[in-house]
């Protein structure tokens, strides 16, 4: 496997070669003359197919409202997650589907997989369904509550949701409710308000810390991810509760991961 250092850039095919990254790097490779494939692998290839179009439908969901950076590996990190999901139900190979009730596994995914809400907030969020609202209460929180950097003057919480229907590959747009937090004032507790609509889709729920620095008036954000952080931490309806996932998939979580980095060594066609 070579490694690109030069100028000349590329992804996909170019004649026999494939370029693509790993872990934010370029990298390239000569495509194999014959691939063999059993019927196993195969319908492996199916399902593998199947987690990672919902991965991307999360992805494509969320990323209007999204305002972080997320990780390099993101994506493999959440194809990975989608086929522990896929293989949580005892159903035939190659025709797996996403049941609606074992998608509650997604909660705790971290969007930076450098840092997570736990490290930064002193509380755990949690979200109330009220009516056609959800509700996720904020308590006051001082510069003494919240890790930041020294030179950290505010904070941003943002709560964003987005209805997926996994099975027929369509979603909502996403929306969003926000409080930024200015250390300089005295802390007071509030809420985030989005609206909630019930029906076939889930809707996955994501709180986002953001840290900013006020210069000259304007709020800039601040770039070190240890000190930002998204997490989904709950999806609604909550059908109902999920043993551990040992007990459903039969996939372990390396073999999970290492189809995932597989797939994706080569990029994929849309």
């Amino acid at each position: 496997m070579g490694k690109q250092v030069s100028i000349v850039k590329y992804t996909g095919k170019v004649d026999n070669m494939v370029g693509y990254y790993h872990k934010g790097k370029l990298y390239f490779r000569s495509m194999p003359e014959q691939v063999n494939r059993s019927e196993a692998t195969k319908l492996a290839a199916i399902d593998f197919g199947t987690a990672s179009k919902s991965g991307k439908l999360v992805r494509d969901a969320l990323k209007q409202e999204l305002s972080i950076r997320h990780d390099s590996d993101l994506t493999n990190r959440l194809n990975a997650a989608m086929m522990k999901v896929l293989y949580a139900g005892n159903q035939e190979r190659g025709n797996r589907s996403i049941l609606r009730k074992h998608v509650s596994m997604l909660v705790g995914l971290k969007l930076n997989n450098a840092t997570e809400l736990s490290k930064l907030l002193p509380f755990t969020p949690k979200v109330v369904q009220d009516g056609n609202s959800l509700r996720i209460a904020i308590p006051a929180l001082s510069s003494e509550d919240i890790l930041h950097t020294k030179n950290t003057t505010h904070i941003e919480i943002k709560a964003i949701t987005a209805g997926l229907n996994f099975n027929e590959g369509n979603r909502q747009d996403a929306v969003s409710d926000k409080v930024m937090i200015d250390f300089r004032q005295p802390a007071v507790a509030t809420e985030l308000i989005l609206p909630f609509k019930a029906g076939d889709d889930e809707t996955v729920v994501v709180l986002q810390v953001k840290a900013f620095k006020e210069e000259q008036g304007k709020l800039c954000a601040l770039g070190n991810r240890k000190y930002f952080a998204a997490d989904i931490i709950d999806i609604i309806p909550s059908l109902e509760e999920v043993p551990e996932r040992k007990e459903y998939s039969t996939m372990p979580e390396h073999k999970a991961h290492q189809m995932a980095h597989s797939y994706f060594a080569v990029p994929q066609l849309e």
